[in-house]
């Protein structure tokens, strides 16, 4: 099942795509909030292909939209680096400044 939501991201609109369990039950989320200048992702992404495509791309984890809003980046691509996305800035914080 596909979950759709318009999330709020410091004031601004961001939206939120989540395939519920798409391996069966019991297998996590896949998740991608879309920004303005680019998204965040899930570990079910490939973040060395959005580099490879030059995408703003972000990785975080969580189960549901709230976890990766809260959740620390685990990784980004140089695009997502050069929009201003720096390490240790939480889901929001990454997703405020791509939607700039």
């Amino acid at each position: 099942m596909m979950q759709i939501e318009q999330l709020d991201v410091k004031g601004t609109a961001a939206q939120g795509f989540m395939l519920c369990s798409p391996g069966g039950k019991d297998h996590p989320n896949m998740i991608v909030v879309q920004c303005r200048k680019g998204f965040l992702m899930c570990g079910y992404m490939n973040l060395e292909v959005a580099d490879k495509f030059g995408d703003a791309a972000v990785l975080v984890g969580g189960a549901d939209f709230a976890a990766v809003l809260a959740n620390p980046i685990k990784g980004m691509t140089a695009a997502a680096k050069e929009a201003g996305v720096k390490e240790g800035m939480t889901g929001e914080e990454a997703a405020a400044v791509l939607n700039k």
